[in-house]
């Protein structure tokens, strides 16, 4: 069945809805589960093998480093 020839002064219909390109799924490069946020996206790694990979480094505020001394003279 053909269809026929739209009416004068009415648009055409879009060939194709607007829609977002679908997102391509992005798996963690260690342990393999689907990654959702943006910059686990872009590290290719989740929140907790991203931890475990790279930790945090020591806060030196709250190291401390006690150190025996000799009595000073005099005292």
């Amino acid at each position: 069945m053909e269809f026929p020839e739209p009416f004068p002064g009415f648009p055409e219909p879009p060939a194709e809805p607007d829609r977002p390109a679908a997102r391509r799924p992005v798996r963690c490069a260690l342990c393999g589960r689907p990654l959702t946020g943006t910059e686990s996206r872009r590290a290719g790694l989740g929140p907790a093998c991203d931890a475990k990979l790279h930790p945090a480094g020591p806060d030196i505020r709250t190291r401390r480093h006690e150190v025996d001394q000799d009595p000073l003279p005099g005292t």
